[in-house]
């Protein structure tokens, strides 16, 4: 089996309600301004295999309940002429493949994650959840951070993944 096939094979695995490519698909929408730093504890390819590993999780333990991401939809062929556009894509699509083949989970589990302009590492807090809130799994980061008008409102940023105990 070539490359592309088998790309192609892993891709269209079903999760729950998701298959591999969408999770691919919501690696990239999420994190397709953020670029690798020397500063970085982590290559952006491991962090976007956490963050791939995390929607996964979500996907596997709440299925359509999971937690909100950004959609999964593919970007247009003009955007992938863009040299960058189409580095964080393959690198996208490359991070939900290993997440789901690998049989160790990097993230412990983790359902969540957020994006931070700071080395934050307290519990993740939302509306609705406990007071305690959702434990801290993983920390990559600060990436560059080339979009600031969104919910990254800085030139760096932290991906964080969070699980329930």
């Amino acid at each position: 089996m070539d490359q592309g096939a088998w790309e192609q094979s892993v891709d269209s695995h079903k999760v729950s309600t998701l298959i591999v490519h969408d999770a691919g698909l919501i690696v990239f929408n999420e994190t397709q301004s953020f670029a690798d730093s020397p500063n970085a504890n982590d290559s952006i390819d491991s962090a976007r295999e956490k963050l791939a590993r995390a929607v996964i999780n979500g996907d596997e333990t709440l299925g359509q309940h999971r937690p909100t991401t950004a959609p999964p939809i593919e970007p247009s062929a003009k955007a992938l002429q863009d040299p960058q556009t189409r580095a964080a894509y393959d690198s996208s699509m490359a991070a939900a493949r290993r997440a789901y083949l690998n049989l160790e989970d990097p993230t412990q589990g983790a359902t969540h994650f957020q994006f931070l302009t700071n080395v934050d590492r307290s519990n993740m807090k939302f509306r609705g959840g406990t007071p305690e809130g959702v434990r801290l799994r993983t920390q990559s980061g600060p990436f560059h951070n080339s979009f600031q008008k969104g919910d990254v409102k800085g030139p760096r940023v932290y991906i964080n993944t969070y699980a329930h105990d």
